[in-house]
């Protein structure tokens, strides 16, 4: 019965804590494994010994390998493979040349300054060659960088997981084998490390087929289970190739990942929805139970000459393995300095190395809690040094680019044209998209980027990439369709700022309704649409300078006469569109259009305020 409850309070405070960590590191800014492994560390064996992983006896390693499967397949669902296409060069030479090199220098750190033997260095340097996309990602999600940045470093983190995981079980067989003294000729290595990409890959990519049929039949998966049938095809596919290859179960949900994503099976978004909060959820209590499981007084013992190592790492060994494997590429120097400064190793490197340690102990090999310590205290560095710094290297180096946020612009009229003008003005990509063909087509024969889609079905949306967008913005004449559309976009997609115009407040979609859909009102006020369609006149910009020494007001306050209206605020050289809770200064410039006179606008705009 004791056993019981202490598995129970375990399990129950290893996903309570993780998720606590998850919040309280959105709400900080800060990544959420500093967290996960503090809470881990002090309700674990050193400290207050309420979290005891031991409980879940060989249990811990299957949970920790159905997570990593989770975590795995939703990473390679969500890389963009058009964007992988255009950067395939860089990528393959990371996940090759790079690794090669990586593994050859972390080994010769891990030796000569960790001091561990030759065989736990070797190991140690191939388990080190993996990066984290569950940090990568999250880290990229908030930092304005050009997409080639943002692809090469998915694109490696996703694809050199496996690569390197695999890398460093080869190495393992062969450790574990001359200690038994097993024959370990090359033809044995070689298959330890092809066969199981091998294997992985084959087997991932007949499940993708097999869940790519199950989920467009309708007749036989119903919609309310389809992520649950995802799910367990995860797992099926992971068990088959763990049963055919140990450890191939790691290659073979990466490969189903990528090639799911290019079968066009219906409701995909909801699936990486789905499989996002598995990974979120598995990530949280993986970390918490490893890091329990941790001895901190470990840690303490790799002290000055640990720390030094991790940076060396970090600081010489990254970088010399970035640069070299992309010589001769598209990348500039400040592109390749940034990716060789965001290296975070996160779950993948963690499980590994604790199911390592294990298998050393009981092949009575010393070195398992040297690789495990050395390898937490290179995740908890690389981690919070990396992700807390990485914005502002990218600042120092000029890589931000706040101006090339693109807007999603639904509704090619009159009004939406305009807009679409003034966005590309001012070096926003912007996309125009519309049901109504004839409106495209015009709007193509202005030079402006507009498509034919549905703002209001998922897969139009998802069909022109709408989760990449910084700004969506809503401006049909149906007040309805904006409020919808800009709620799919926010709620399905995460797009964050969304803008849906207006009609009639009184009747229909209204404010309040807005707020509940999380949108913001766009230009700060209900319009008339129709009548900026209908009217013959010309539209003409205005630039209008909120005059010095002028109080802060909210532009919603601003009484614009019907004619007027005021699209976009610029403030120190960033534009942002106008709404409902946006505030006016002294020194900024409001973009109007409107169809008066020259003239006639400035002398409304000087009595305004």
């Amino acid at each position: 019965m004791h056993s019981d409850m202490t598995l129970l309070v375990t399990i129950v405070s290893a996903v309570g804590f993780g998720l606590l960590a998850q919040i309280l590191a959105h709400r900080w800014h800060i990544p959420a494994i500093v967290l996960l492994l503090g809470f881990g560390i002090l309700l674990g064996q050193s400290v207050l010994k309420i979290v005891q992983p031991h409980v879940l006896g060989t249990g811990l390693s299957i949970l920790v390998k159905l997570a990593v499967a989770i975590i795995l397949f939703e990473g390679a669902l969500n890389l963009d493979l058009k964007s992988l296409s255009q950067c395939a060069t860089e990528v393959r030479r990371l996940v090759t040349v790079g690794v090669l090199l990586s593994w050859g220098l972390i080994t010769l750190i891990a030796r000569f300054i960790a001091g561990l033997e030759w065989p736990i260095a070797l190991l140690f340097g191939a388990l080190m060659t993996v990066t984290g996309p569950t940090v990568v990602q999250p880290l990229l999600r908030r930092i304005p960088l050009p997409r080639s940045i943002k692809t090469v470093l998915e694109g490696e983190a996703i694809l050199v997981d496996p690569i390197g995981a695999i890398l460093a079980i080869a190495v393992l067989d062969v450790i574990l084998a001359t200690a038994t003294h097993s024959a370990t000729g090359w033809l044995n290595i070689l298959w330890a490390y092809f066969g199981r990409i091998l294997i992985g890959g084959t087997v991932g990519a007949l499940g993708a087929f097999g869940l790519a049929f199950l989920l467009k039949n309708n007749n036989l998966v119903p919609q309310e289970l389809s992520n649950l049938v995802a799910l367990a095809c995860v797992w099926v596919t992971f068990g088959v190739a763990e049963q055919l290859q140990s450890e191939a179960g790691i290659m073979a949900v990466v490969a189903m990942g990528l090639i799911t994503q290019s079968r066009g099976i219906p409701g995909l978004q909801r699936l990486r929805r789905f499989k996002e909060t598995l990974t979120t959820l598995g990530i949280s209590v993986i970390f918490i139970l490893l890091a329990a499981d941790l001895d901190i007084t470990s840690l303490w013992k790799e002290g000055a000459m640990g720390l030094l190592a991790v940076f060396l790492m970090m600081f010489v060994a990254r970088p010399l393995a970035v640069f070299f494997s992309t010589w001769h590429t598209r990348l500039d120097w400040r592109q390749k300095t940034f990716i060789a400064w965001v290296g975070p190793r996160g779950i993948v490197a963690a499980s590994m190395a604790s199911i390592f340690a294990l298998a050393l102990q009981e092949s009575g090999l010393p070195g398992g809690e040297h690789l495990l310590a050395l390898t937490f205290l290179t995740i908890l560095l690389t981690v919070t040094v990396q992700s807390l710094t990485a914005e502002k290297i990218a600042h120092l180096l000029g890589l931000l680019n706040r101006g090339e946020e693109k807007v999603f612009v639904v509704g090619a009229n009159k009004l939406g044209c305009a807009l679409v003008k003034l966005f590309q003005k001012y070096a926003r990509p912007v996309l125009l998209v519309d049901t109504n063909r004839t409106a495209v087509e015009h709007a193509r024969a202005k030079g402006l980027d507009a498509v034919y889609g549905n703002a209001l079905e998922e897969e139009s949306l998802e069909e022109y990439h709408v989760e990449e967008y910084a700004t969506f913005l809503a401006v049909t004449s149906n007040s309805e369709v904006n409020v919808l559309a800009c709620q799919l976009a926010n709620n399905e997609f995460g797009v964050e700022r969304t803008y849906p115009a207006l009609s009639n407040p009184t009747k229909g979609a209204n404010p309040a309704l807005l707020k509940q859909t999380g949108g913001k009102l766009a230009f700060g006020r209900p319009i008339d649409i129709q009548a900026w369609e209908l009217s013959d006149e010309e539209i003409h910009e205005f630039t209008w300078l909120i005059p010095d020494r002028q109080p802060a007001l909210r532009a919603e306050e601003v009484p614009f006469p019907a004619g007027i209206l005021p699209l976009l605020r610029i403030r120190r050289g960033n534009i942002e569109l106008v709404h409902t809770e946006q505030s006016w200064q002294s020194g900024d410039e409001i973009v109007v259009i409107s169809t008066f006179a020259q003239e006639t606008v400035k002398k409304l705009l000087g009595g305004l305020i």
